[in-house]
């Protein structure tokens, strides 16, 4: 071989590719899409479209881009992604939307025979994301108020419930405006709906009144009274936050309170209060006591810093003194800080129609405190657990937050540049597919003992490529082989503990050509 011949060409990244392919193979979303009759060519931009928002989140022309210039999929699908059309895979997002219950359902089923899942225990929330545009299109894109601090955007809100570990069991996207409470019966008949299509699963989710022995955990921000009367009367339990004060504070002492956890960071102490209906759970947290108390000094801070700017006001030159308007900056001001406003006493003196002074304390010293304490009520009908269980299954909401994260941050769930309802649904629905994917992933790892972000897999993986190697023979061949890298430690630890092989393709010659002969090269040269 001449080794001033090799030239190696058209590198491209196939690990998380790899990885991400194989597990949507395991969930048997390719067998499903045969099943509604879909071509070859469908099946393989509907795996495109998962695998990309799993593997490189973004629009659909900048997925198109990623599989015909950066990523290997196609050659792990076998097929070639360099003549496919931009509206191919709008026309897959509208077929897999089409499909959504059929879909949900199978996942659902099929998470459950993979990781022999109990769903004893569902966790439900909300979230919402932001349009970029007007979305004038969109009857469901409404301004509200965004948890991302994007109050200038139209906004979409995605209610999701999740198992204990985090497998989503239905979805449904909602207008950007909804409020929360009201949305708990939709997500439930959602879910009955989605699940009684697997009647013949002796292990289907049984969602009858009465007969199904699971446990709801909501935030507060869902729990309210009309809520939890409704799950009570289809026969649920629930574990909730409290959203008023069900016991007078002044019962509880200190020497009476249990410690469930105690490390170097944190310290919870509990006390249940039994009732009739219902068990209330007294918690104080020290690690949330601290970061309540970090708020409560930031947000005196700003309180103040505002009401010294209304000061400041009174005795400049066009300054605000007229002591209406004065009142409609307080007023401002009070509801921007409301948390911290209500422990305040403002007396604002006046005289000829104008403020003359402003004058403030900090009242109520004991009811911020005891607000800021890191202390909380949990609500539940369980009463066969005990206080380090019943608490435990408050945290297990933290899982619903995590999948938010995961959504919005790992697979690109913000923002969304569709006009058209549906297409805003569709790339609502492909992120949550993806969650899917991700999260069986990420559950398999653990239960290898590897506890990593997808994101972090995702980057280390892209390093295990696939490339062209070309050179030319000493008989004056041209050869081309296609072969894989050779997966480095960090690849075949991640291919092994998801049962992977370490080669995802095997090497194959691509062509060879017959140029001129190196020895008669040489020749030419020297005369």
């Amino acid at each position: 071989v001449d080794l001033t011949s090799m030239e190696n060409t058209q590198c491209r990244m196939i690990g998380a590719e790899y990885v991400g392919l194989s597990m949507v193979r395991a969930l048997g979303l390719d067998r499903l899409f045969r099943r509604f009759g879909w071509s070859a060519s469908q099946i393989q931009v509907a795996l495109l479209a998962i695998v990309g928002r799993l593997v490189r989140p973004g629009s659909e022309r900048q997925t198109r881009a990623w599989a015909q210039e950066l990523s290997g999929l196609d050659e792990l699908l076998g097929t070639d992604f360099r003549h496919l059309s931009h509206n191919a895979l709008y026309r897959i997002a509208d077929l897999l939307l089409e499909h959504k219950p059929a879909i949900e359902e199978h996942l659902q089923r099929r998470e459950r025979d993979l990781f022999s899942l109990q769903e004893r225990i569902i966790l439900y929330d909300l979230t919402n994301t932001y349009l970029e545009g007007s979305a004038c299109e969109n009857p469901k894109a409404k301004r509200g108020r965004s948890k991302d601090k994007r109050k200038d955007r139209p906004l979409l809100a995605l209610g999701l419930v999740i198992d204990e570990l985090g497998f989503p069991k239905t979805s449904k996207i909602l207008k950007g405006n909804i409020s929360e409470p009201s949305t708990l019966l939709e997500m439930l008949t959602a879910l009955q709906r989605d699940t009684g299509q697997a009647a013949g699963c002796s292990n289907t989710l049984k969602l009858s009144p009465g007969k199904n022995g699971i446990t709801v955990v909501l935030d507060a921000g869902i729990a309210s009274e009309d809520n939890l009367k409704l799950l009570r009367s289809r026969g649920y339990d629930y574990v909730c936050v409290a959203r008023n004060q069900p016991i007078d504070r002044s019962e509880i002492n200190a020497d009476e309170l249990m410690t469930i956890k105690k490390d170097r960071t944190n310290k919870v102490e509990v006390r249940v209060f039994k009732g009739e209906d219902e068990h209330i759970l007294y918690c104080k947290s020290l690690a949330k006591g601290k970061k309540e108390a970090a708020i409560q000094s930031l947000f005196q801070e700003r309180f103040e810093q505002g009401l010294e700017m209304i000061v400041a006001a009174l005795s400049k030159k066009g300054g605000t003194k007229r002591y209406d308007k004065v009142l409609l900056r307080l007023g401002r001001l009070k509801e921007k800080y409301a948390s911290i406003a209500q422990y305040y006493r403002i007396e604002v003196s006046h005289k000829d129609g104008k403020a003359t002074s402003i004058k403030w304390t900090f009242e109520k010293i004991d009811n911020a405190e005891q607000r800021f304490s890191g202390s909380y009520f949990l609500r539940t009908t369980r009463r066969d657990l005990d206080e380090k269980s019943l608490w435990s299954l408050y945290v297990m909401l933290t899982n619903v937050e995590d999948a938010f994260r995961t959504l919005k941050s790992e697979l690109n769930l913000r923002p969304i540049y569709h006009r058209k309802e549906s297409r805003t649904d569709a790339h609502l629905f492909i992120t949550v597919i993806a969650y899917h994917v991700l999260n069986s992933i990420r559950v398999k790892l653990s239960q290898q003992g590897l506890s990593m972000r997808w994101a972090g897999v995702r980057e280390r993986l892209s390093s295990h490529v696939r490339i062209t190697t070309a050179f030319t023979t000493q008989e004056g061949q041209r050869i081309y082989i296609r072969n894989s890298s050779v997966p480095e430690p960090f690849h075949r630890t991640i291919y092994t503990a998801l049962g992977l092989n370490h080669s995802p393709l095997p090497a194959k010659r691509i062509s060879v050509k017959s140029v001129v002969p190196i020895q008669r090269l040489k020749s030419e040269v020297v005369s």
